[in-house]
């Protein structure tokens, strides 16, 4: 078979990938890592002085603890709770609220991105892919990370999208307003990130290809059904680059098959 006719096989076989949505934490860098611990100890803190009858470093262990069997706050909020003896909704919801607030309030020091991270955005925008990412959190605080991360002025991101606790943005309404902003079909963009029922779910209710980063905060946890079982897992960002999909845009010619290597 011809090289040409080789390339065109392949192009065939492999999706056209002209925009990638990346999530923020535990998909570009490790916040599992960098920020859990800390956060969880704020939460613990915060418990304490709104009222529940432990010690702070008590409370941190016993959320850890139900960490591990489930990562989501309102599973860790209820079981510290009744564990020190509250059992009072009105005051459960009071103390959990404080522990929320808490964590997502936990201020920022010093982030690094994944080794691979960086290379992987310039290896995109290279070939032209609009690239965004999106994040959920206490707004000034994604902000802040962003910063530490050195994103804010990462010349590959087109637009940084914040959801917030308010839900006045979610991670589906940023992904519906990226895909009206560039104007591309949902099988020419790619959504990473680290949680299915998250960002996963967004985007293959869109029908957007998906990639899940499996490692971090959420890395036990499963996918709940199809709708949230991305088309790949990975184990490291770098390996994005090794899928087979076709990085480039139709006015950014020739296009070059993502396993080739520079």
């Amino acid at each position: 078979m011809s090289a040409q006719k080789v390339l065109a096989k392949t192009r065939t076989a492999c999706p056209l990938i002209e925009c990638v949505i990346f999530d923020l934490d535990d998909t570009l860098y490790d916040c599992f890592g960098q920020r859990v611990r800390l956060t969880h100890r704020f939460a613990a803190a915060a418990m304490v002085k709104a009222g529940l009858r432990a010690d702070a470093e008590a409370v941190y262990r016993a959320r850890m603890k139900a960490f591990r069997d489930d990562p989501t706050l309102r599973h860790i909020d209820e079981v510290v709770c009744r564990r020190f003896g509250c059992d009072d909704n009105e005051n459960m919801e009071r103390i959990s609220e404080a522990a929320r607030d808490a964590y997502f309030n936990c201020p920022v020091g010093k982030l690094t991105l994944f080794r691979g991270s960086r290379p992987l955005l310039h290896f995109l925008h290279r070939r032209g892919v609009r690239i965004f990412v999106v994040t959920f959190g206490e707004p000034k605080i994604q902000r802040a990370k962003v910063r530490a991360l050195g994103l804010e002025d990462e010349p590959a991101i087109e637009a940084i999208y914040y959801a917030d606790r308010a839900k006045a943005m979610t991670k589906d309404i940023a992904l519906r307003r990226i895909k009206e902003k560039t104007g591309l079909p949902s099988g020419h963009i790619l959504v990473v990130g680290d949680r299915p029922l998250s960002e996963i779910r967004a985007g293959k209710s869109l029908r957007m290809h998906t990639v899940r980063l499996k490692r971090g905060e959420f890395r036990a946890q499963e996918p709940a059904g199809p709708e949230e079982t991305a088309d790949y897992e990975v184990k490291s960002i770098s390996e994005v680059r090794g899928l087979p999909y076709l990085f480039g845009s139709k006015n950014n010619q020739p296009r070059i098959h993502a396993n080739e290597r520079e």
